[in-house]
């Protein structure tokens, strides 16, 4: 199976290790033969989800990073 790197920011702050979580799920959910890791980001505070996924549905990650970005800010308010 031929996959692409894509990358989900995770930024420094209060609930950084549930926003991991719930990212990998929505990835998941959408990807189940995706692998994940965790990596350094650029800034020595930030985090990124690593995740190969099939390079035959690329196309539907943009819908997914915007999901599982937006998990950042649903994990802070709850």
């Amino acid at each position: 199976m031929l996959s692409v790197l894509k990358h989900v920011l995770i930024e420094y702050g209060p609930g950084r290790e549930a926003h991991i979580d719930a990212a990998a799920r929505a990835i998941l959910e959408v990807f189940p033969e995706a692998s994940l890791e965790v990596a350094q980001g650029l800034l020595d505070d930030d985090l990124l989800i690593e995740a190969r996924i099939p390079l035959r549905r690329a196309n539907e990650w943009p819908a997914v990073s915007r999901r599982a970005h937006a998990l950042q800010f649903d994990t802070l308010a709850a």
